[in-house]
Formats: structure tokens, C-alpha cells, sequence
């Protein structure tokens, strides 16, 4: 079944349409009628249909235009033009907009059987052409590389830090795998003070070469860090924005993913052309907010921005908040309520002054609070920044294996930060093997510490309940002496049944002495008694 999408706001011209339709031989699928071009656009992002019709009236904007920049958008789309004038004019707009066809109005049924057959086999023709194209840029080695756009809902919520350190700790986790950060906030780009590089190109030289790009081209323009990730950075010069155009971010982006496993974007907080572009090229859009209402109405702008541009599905939002706190006045109920987009699991907690350090330094590894990269690596999970990478596979032209990946770093203290191995060096993991069984060691001499202070405490617990106990005791039997009554019978009387035979009364004079037998522990088992004694005066009752 061809799945279709109607653009025409007159309803009389949609029901004949639709007649039409349901009496023609082929098998179409209407999903959707819009009634501005903002709505087709959407409309063509989130059904994906084979066949689009749209009437040239259609308004706000013009239909030539938005024609050529879907057609751009997704080579697949058959777009037929229904006209209510026949013309030559209107023939040749629809021509020049890369229409399959045009449609006269009112309809004849032999007329729109024979256009949706030279569509319908169109359509086949050049699904077939994409997927050998789509393999072919995929290599042997499978799909292309994963393609993630990190934009901030408004500016000063962290975009720029949470994309570095989330493509530096990539690198890290898994060496061997090509990555590729490109600073896409051309206006403001800001990732070299985070990363202590410096460069003279940048993506608006690719820009400018953007029709006949190479991955020669793509080599000599991006800055390599000393941590292995590869660096596509902003211009410093705002007169080379200009280059920087929508469709030069299509082909930059597309180039890049059949050169990396991971593209991450920072595509900068402002909704901007190449924004907009760098997000419909991507797998996944990961939005960062903040938990206050500025940040969130913000959010919500963006993605409806988004949405009437035609370049992306809420659905594919990943939302993540950043400096979030737990006693905070808005909570996840609130945040799931005032944003479009999916929110993710993970809450990134306030850490105050946790990254200041890593920032004055551009160092990531100067981060040592291990809740930050605890955070970052679920993000990754959730985005699949690892599904692109296959260690058993070779990475380069030769065929070799990869480098040794290094296991994960320690989440307290950060990634590691020591450089690659020089060839004939003693890789790191021999390096550590000696210290292998060091925590075991440690472990058993602590058992003996643990259990000497177990037995001091029990002791003193010993000794406090004899205390205790004699002093009752003691104050029994001088009362019952004082009334004449049996002073050793009242002691026992007034102290626990098991504790009753470590109890001696002594009398003498007008003084009784009450005395207590604690058990002394030892490690060989040995039992042994310590006798404290409690003295009390008897007072003579009056008679």
C-alpha cells in the first residue's frame, strides 16, 4: 500500500480527490490532509508518505519553494501538483519545482490512474537506487556511523560541555573508535574551552567545498585532540557564517557519517537554518533543559519550531535536564507535562562548582566527581553512542584490529587520562596485573582488626551491664538490711535471672557490698571473670 498526503485546503477539491482515489485501481493510503504548507511539511515528516498532492493555491508561503525543499529533503517523495487553471505557467512552476506530474481539476479517473502509475513506479525505481546507494556508503562494514545533535532549549545550560565530555568519554571508553565532534553553533562556538585545542579551519571550509566534498578535504579540515577525538570546529570569523549553508550541512553531515562510527553535533540553543538542518540530518536529537519555567517554555518553542520546519518528530527528542535538585520547586511531573519531547531517566544533579575546575583548565579529566561521567555514560546508553562500534572489526584500510580498548574508568575519579601506548611498550592492563590482588590482601588483613574491635565493644557492653546491675543490687540490699529483711535475697530478686549468679552480698556493720563477676573474652576462647564491686550504706529506718 502507497501511503499518501494531501495538501489542499479547498474541501470540495479533497472529497473528489478522494473519490478518485478510492475508485482508481491502486492501492493508496490517504494518512493525512493538510491545509497550510506548515502542515505539509509536518505532515511529510511524520507519516514519511511515497506520494504527496498539493494544490498550487495552497497558502501561506509558496508551493514551489516548499516543493523543491521536500523533494531536496527526501529524493523518495513522488509530488503530484493539482491545478484548477492549466497552463502553461502553471506547468512549468510545477516543473521546476521536480513535480512527478500534474493533476487538472476537476479529475478524470483514466487521468489519475495513469499518473499514479508513472509515480507508483517511480517511487519503486528510486527506492531500489537509495538502498544500493545506502549500502554502498555503508561499506562491508555494516551501517553507517550514528549521527546524534545535542541542542540547548536557551543558552547557558551546559550544550556545549555535555557534548564534549560526552564524545572525550566515548573515546575513552572504546579506543579504536572513530569519533567526531563538530561545533555547529557557528555564531558562538565555544568547544576549544573545553578542549585544549587551537585551529585556523574550520567547518565553513568545508562549506565552501560542500558540492565536491571528499574525505581527503574532510581530513585536512578537522583538528585531532590529543585524546583521539576528532574536532570539526566553528569559524572565528562571523563573515565565514555566511558560507554555512543548509544544504552544505546536509552534505558536511553525510560525509561525516561514512567516515565516523559517532557524529555528535553541537548545534548551539538559537533555531536557526543550519540548526535546523544539522537536526533533520541526525539520528536523534538530545535537547538539554533545566529544571525552571524559562528553560522549559523554551524547550517547548523549539521543538514546535521544529516541528512546523518539517525537520524533526517529537518523538525523536531525547529531553535531559541538567543542574537538577532534588528538593527543587518543579519535579519530573511537572518537566513531563510542559515538554514535547521524550524525557530520559537520567536527572544530571547540580554539582556547583564540580566542573570549574575541568573548564579554566579545558581539561575533562580535571573532573573528579564521578556522578558527572555516571551520568554522561547512561545518556550514551540511552542514546546508543555505542551501537556503531565493533572492537572485532578492522578500522582501517589495511585490515588491522583496532587498538586495545581500554576498560571503563573508575567513575570516582573520571576516565583515565594516560596517552596511547608507544609501539613496543608494556600495555596498561600488564601494567596494572601486579596490583591485581592488592584489595584482597587488604581485605584479609582487616578481618583480624575488625574482629579484635568486635570483641572490645562486646566486652564493654559486658562490663556496663554489670555495673549497672550491681549497683541495683547494691541499693536492694541495703533497703531490705535497713528493714531487717535478707539482704542477699533481695539482690537477686533485683537483678535479671541470668545475671543472678554472678551476684555476691557481703554485710559488714551498717555497709553492704555488693559484688559483680563479669566473663573476660579472649581470641583463644579462654573465659576468665573480672569482679567489680558496689558499696551502699545502710540507712536505719526510724521506728
Amino acid at each position: 500500500m502507497n501511503r499518501a498526503v494531501v495538501a489542499i485546503a479547498d474541501q470540495v477539491i479533497v472529497q473528489e480527490l478522494r473519490s478518485r482515489l478510492d475508485q482508481s485501481e491502486h492501492d493508496i493510503d490517504v494518512v493525512f490532509v493538510a491545509e497550510s504548507t506548515q502542515e505539509t511539511l509536518s505532515a511529510v515528516l511524520r507519516h514519511r508518505p511515497s506520494i504527496l498532492f498539493v494544490h498550487d493555491q495552497l497558502g501561506p508561503a509558496s508551493v514551489v519553494p516548499m516543493v523543491r525543499e521536500l523533494t531536496l529533503r527526501h529524493p523518495g517523495l513522488a509530488v503530484l501538483v493539482v491545478t484548477s487553471n492549466p497552463s502553461v505557467e502553471s506547468y512549468r512552476l510545477a516543473m521546476d519545482a521536480d513535480a512527478k506530474g500534474v493533476l487538472d481539476y476537476p479529475f478524470g479517473l483514466e487521468e489519475v490512474d495513469h499518473r499514479l502509475a508513472s509515480v507508483i513506479e517511480w517511487g519503486a525505481t528510486m527506492a531500489q537506487a537509495l538502498a544500493g546507494s545506502q549500502a554502498q556508503e555503508a561499506g562491508p562494514g555494516g551501517a553507517g556511523g550514528r549521527v546524534i545533535a545535542v541542542a540547548g532549549a536557551k543558552g547557558g545550560l551546559g550544550t556545549t560541555i555535555i557534548a564534549t565530555h560526552l564524545a572525550w568519554d566515548v573515546v575513552r571508553q572504546a579506543r579504536g573508535m572513530r569519533v567526531c565532534l563538530v561545533d555547529l553553533d557557528v555564531e558562538k562556538g565555544d568547544v576549544p574551552s573545553y578542549l585544549d585545542v587551537s585551529h585556523r579551519v574550520s567547518v565553513a571550509d568545508l562549506a565552501k567545498i560542500s558540492e565536491d566534498l571528499t574525505s581527503r578535504a574532510v581530513a585536512d579540515t578537522v583538528v585531532v585532540h590529543s585524546s583521539g577525538l576528532h574536532l570539526l570546529l566553528a569559524p572565528t570569523e562571523i563573515r565565514e557564517t555566511e558560507v554555512i549553508t543548509p544544504a552544505a550541512v546536509r552534505q558536511i553531515v553525510a560525509q561525516l557519517r561514512r567516515l565516523y562510527q559517532l557524529v555528535i553535533i553541537d548545534t548551539g540553543s538559537s533555531v536557526t537554518a543550519t540548526q535546523a538542518a544539522a537536526v533533520e540530518s541526525s539520528d536523534q536529537t538530545l535537547q538539554i533543559v533545566s529544571a525552571d519555567v524559562p528553560a522549559l517554555r523554551s524547550a517547548r518553542r523549539q521543538v514546535v519550531f521544529w516541528e512546523s520546519l518539517g525537520v524533526v518528530n517529537p518523538d525523536d527528542v531525547r529531553v535531559v535536564v541538567n543542574r537538577f535538585q532534588r528538593r527543587g520547586e518543579i519535579q519530573q511531573d511537572t518537566i513531563d507535562m510542559l515538554i514535547l519531547g521524550e524525557r530520559s531517566e537520567v536527572l544530571i544533579p547540580d554539582l556547583e562548582r564540580g566542573l570549574e575546575r575541568a573548564g579554566n583548565s579545558r581539561t575533562p579529566s580535571e573532573v573528579r566527581n564521578g556522578v558527572w561521567w555516571k551520568s554522561l555514560r547512561r545518556i550514551g546508553q540511552e542514546l546508543r553512542v555505542m551501537s556503531q562500534f565493533h572492537p572485532d572489526r578492522p578500522v582501517n584500510g589495511n585490515g588491522r584490529p583496532p587498538q586495545d580498548i581500554l576498560s571503563q574508568p573508575d567513575l570516582a575519579t573520571g576516565p583515565a587520562t594516560s596517552p596511547v601506548a608507544a609501539p613496543g611498550a608494556v600495555p596498561a592492563a600488564v601494567r596494572r596485573q601486579p596490583e591485581s590482588g592488592q584489595i584482597a590482601l587488604e581485605n584479609v588483613l582487616l578481618i583480624p582488626v575488625a574482629l579484635l574491635l568486635l570483641i572490645f565493644c562486646l566486652q564493654l557492653a559486658l562490663f556496663g551491664l554489670g555495673f549497672v546491675s550491681a549497683g541495683s543490687a547494691a541499693d536492694a540490699a541495703a533497703r531490705a538490711a535497713s528493714i531487717g529483711a535478707d539482704p542477699e535475697a533481695a539482690a537477686l530478686a533485683a537483678v535479671p535471672e541470668q545475671l543472678a549468679g554472678g551476684i555476691g552480698v557481703e554485710q559488714e556493720g551498717n555497709q553492704v557490698t555488693v559484688r559483680f563477676t563479669s566473663p573476660l573474652l579472649f581470641l583463644d576462647g579462654v573465659t576468665r571473670t573480672a569482679t567489680m564491686a558496689v558499696d551502699h550504706r545502710i540507712v536505719e529506718e526510724p521506728r
